[in-house]
């Protein structure tokens, strides 16, 4: 039912589009014929609407056509009677049957991969149709018929052209825009893995954590005298274990979705950079900052571990886009020497005090709050930054920084740690 009234709208769509451009023409034989684009959009949208039936599309126009222009014609015209505009106005409704005939006939719809395919069949539907619509209005036109015939081939031939490269002008930008509409789906799901590899780290740290505190509370239930304190802290060693397999369940069903991604699968630095650039221009504009990003690199690699790279330098990145209170500068940069690959991410931020430069890897340090709700960052993306370099890639992980240069971290990866 929904079906069916898609459809109706789409003959109606075709029938109005057709109508109106219909009321773009020539009338090279001073008669009611008239030479338009209008064939062309109903090539056009027949091409496209391939779930409407060509039949009942172009019958539905042609009846439009022919009750459209004999309106405009009366209203034009208030001596004229009906008679007369059916005289004018009926062959142009037969045309429009007869082209459906031949568009069906000839599996126009089929031809869409051959540009000299479409342009005959097209040619040949409009130039048929267009002849025996002449015949049948010979006696109003003052022409010599085979003149009017070979125009009309000429006419037909030039709009099957034009309809044509519309057709894969059109198709063209559908495709492009299918591809950038993929590209950016494939660049969320890339950043969003990334972000499940960062969120796992924390889940099993947190896992550690449920575990000791559970060892804990059942040395204190052994240790306890008053039977309803032992019985309470019994109750919490409970609860703390099944709030353990709950967490065991979710870790291991984000394992399962990371050990199921295609393994074989590589990206290169120059890819990783385009997608990082493209969420992290999302999030200058989200913070209503000024901010300048520049990407180098000096080898543009390929690898299998994306995911934890991509990690890493996002971090950093947001890291420096909260050091930068308005306008600045992040510098992305990438060199090789000998058997390392460095990786450096440089603002012009706000900096870091001395005194804290050897607290900031530590869980929960933090020195930026949002200035609107007055809440503390949690503290924890640099700490996983250290992580992956140190325990994923077997690097180092060094930052420097001054209250008025800027601060910039400095990743150390062997080089067979993370190329292929």
């Amino acid at each position: 039912m929904i079906a069916n009234r898609k459809n109706l709208e789409k003959i109606f769509i075709l029938c109005v589009l057709t109508a109106f451009t219909g009321q773009i023409y020539l009338n090279p034989f001073a008669s009611g014929f008239r030479f338009s684009f209008s064939v062309s959009a109903l090539s056009l949208m027949l091409i496209f609407f391939k779930d409407i039936s060509v039949m009942a599309a172009t019958n539905a126009v042609g009846v439009s056509i022919f009750l459209f222009r004999s309106f405009v014609y009366l209203l034009g015209h208030p001596e004229a009677d009906i008679a007369s505009a059916v005289i004018l106005y009926a062959p142009g409704a037969i045309f429009y049957v007869l082209y459906g005939i031949l568009f069906e006939l000839l599996s126009v719809r089929d031809k869409l991969r051959k540009g000299e395919h479409i342009i005959l069949s097209l040619w040949l539907c409009d130039s048929i149709s267009n002849i025996i619509e002449v015949a049948v209005r010979k006696s109003r036109i003052d022409h010599p018929f085979e003149i009017v015939v070979l125009v009309l081939i000429l006419m037909g031939l030039m709009r099957s052209i034009i309809t044509t490269i519309a057709y894969e002008v059109i198709n063209y930008y559908m495709h492009r825009y299918e591809r950038e509409q993929k590209d950016r789906k494939y660049r969320e799901l890339i950043l969003f893995m990334a972000s499940l590899e960062s969120e796992l780290f924390f889940l099993r740290k947190s896992s550690v954590d449920i575990e000791e505190a559970m060892k804990r509370s059942y040395r204190l239930y052994e240790q306890l005298q008053d039977k309803y304190l032992k019985d309470e802290a019994l109750m919490v060693a409970k609860d703390i274990h099944e709030i353990k397999k709950d967490y065991i369940r979710v870790v291991s069903g984000i394992e399962k979705t990371l050990s199921e991604e295609d393994k074989s699968l590589y990206m290169n630095l120059k890819e990783i950079y385009q997608i990082i650039k493209a969420n992290t221009e999302k999030l200058i504009v989200m913070n209503q900052k000024q901010i300048i990003l520049r990407f180098k690199f000096q080898q543009n690699f390929i690898t299998r571990d994306y995911y934890q790279l991509i990690s890493i330098l996002n971090n950093l990145i947001i890291n420096a886009i909260d050091a930068i209170e308005e306008t600045g500068i992040i510098s992305i940069s990438q060199e090789t020497s000998g058997s390392y690959c460095f990786f450096k991410v440089l603002d012009n931020g706000e900096g870091i005090d001395e005194s804290d430069i050897d607290l900031v890897f530590e869980p929960g340090f933090s020195t930026k709050y949002n200035a609107i709700t007055g809440e503390m960052s949690t503290g924890i993306g640099l700490t996983h930054v250290k992580h992956i370099v140190e325990r994923h890639f077997d690097g180092r992980l060094e930052v420097s920084s001054s209250e008025d240069g800027g601060t910039t971290f400095t990743i150390q990866i062997p080089f067979s740690k993370i190329a292929v």
